[in-house]
């Protein structure tokens, strides 16, 4: 398959464009095509990380702790398209080279209002008129060296006009051209190359320390089909705007008249959509590559965790993992821990004996010459042994 070639005149935008498509479409099939091969150095390094990956995998089954079934799936579906990836074209053609390289004006097609021009019928050949009625207006001029008529709906003369003629009518060409064949082009190419390299990119898949890679990779796909989608929108509103605004100038130029303000407007209008186009494409990268948000969602607390500890009472004692409490029970547990220790320090000031001057053991004394015992604790001097008790609870114990 030969690509169209470029040549000067009236059809130069069409046949650039043409062109840049035809060879990143030839760049992400034959690319891929090569690539996939057997024998290729990118797949001996699929071989030899799939190899990896199984001897790996294999090891954490003999001598790792069990995985769960999920696990097992995740891994199957991982190699399955790890070689649907790098060796299924049929599948990668579906998969993706129609989605990044023509889903996009599909997508753009319905999205579009009738009031655009569709992507899908001409577009490039409408792109070209924009650049042919520039050119004409270039080659007309403003009237400003044959003194025509000037139209007093318009300004009331050459005074006013800040921009030279030859200034505002000779940038406003190159600087649509440049932005628009260096937009489609640089989505294009950088569409085909990516799509070239799914055999070698398709093993970083495999192995959690290079999955980083292959998330670039993907969301580079990403960036080149919402940039085409983004760019043809604009591309269709520039058209818009400036298709009948040109052949206003030209029917104006065509019936006498002078359009000094022509030059300063093409080039405020060329000049816009051009920083449009730019801005544009930070913002779609930026969307492109913007990292994962942390979803909230408190809803899902009062449902317990997959990975949550989970407490097994016939497993108490025999190595089981200890069971995750609240804050609530936490504080409970270690008020009654104290307790329990104020108790048995009781406990042990009561048993204390209290020895007399004969050496025999003795009760607690208020002599001066007798040893008293420690003071109780603070707190539990007038603590409370008996339990209260009322009439009716004693009649229905005699009757009991």
């Amino acid at each position: 398959m030969t690509c169209p070639s470029v040549t000067t005149g009236s059809e130069f935008l069409i046949q650039a464009l043409s062109h840049i498509d035809c060879q990143a479409q030839m760049l992400a099939r034959f690319g891929f095509q090569m690539l996939a091969q057997p024998g290729t150095p990118a797949g001996t390094v699929l071989l030899a990380l799939l190899t990896l990956f199984v001897a790996l995998y294999g090891i954490r089954l003999l001598f790792g702790p069990t995985d769960e079934p999920r696990d097992l799936v995740r891994a199957v579906l991982n190699v399955g398209i790890v070689l649907t990836l790098a060796t299924s074209w049929p599948a990668w053609r579906v998969i993706a080279y129609d989605t990044v390289l023509r889903g996009p004006a599909e997508v753009a097609a319905t999205i579009m209002p009738s009031t655009l021009p569709n992507p899908q019928h001409g577009f490039a050949h409408r792109l070209q008129g924009l650049d042919n009625g520039m050119a004409a207006l270039a080659a007309a001029g403003t009237g400003r060296q044959t003194a025509e008529i000037i139209d007093e709906g318009v300004t009331s003369g050459f005074r006013p006009i800040a921009l030279e003629d030859e200034a505002g009518l000779g940038w406003s060409r190159p600087i649509y051209l440049a932005s628009t064949l260096g937009s489609l082009a640089g989505l294009r190419i950088a569409g085909g190359l990516l799509l070239a390299l799914a055999p070698l990119v398709a093993g970083l898949l495999l192995f959690d320390f290079s999955r980083g890679l292959f998330a670039g990779w993907l969301r580079g796909l990403a960036l080149v089909a919402i940039g085409s989608l983004g760019l043809t929108l604009l591309l269709s509103m520039q058209i818009a705007v400036m298709e009948p605004w040109i052949s206003d100038v030209l029917e104006r130029r065509s019936l006498g008249y002078a359009t000094p303000a022509a030059p300063t407007e093409m080039l405020a209008l060329v000049t816009g959509f051009a920083i449009a186009t730019a801005c544009l494409m930070i913002l779609l990268t930026r969307v492109a590559f913007q990292n994962a948000w942390p979803l909230r969602r408190p809803w899902l607390s009062a449902f317990p965790r997959a990975d949550a500890l989970r407490w097994d009472p016939a497993a108490a004692g025999a190595g089981s993992t200890v069971p995750i409490h609240s804050r609530a029970a936490t504080i409970g547990e270690t008020l009654t821990n104290q307790i329990r220790r104020e108790e048995s320090r009781i406990r042990k000031i009561e048993r204390v004996p209290l020895i007399g001057p004969s050496g025999r053991e003795e009760g607690p004394s208020t002599g001066s010459n007798s040893m008293t015992a420690p003071a109780a604790p603070l707190g539990s001097s007038y603590r409370r042994t008996t339990h209260p008790t009322s009439r009716s609870q004693k009649r229905r114990d005699n009757r009991g």
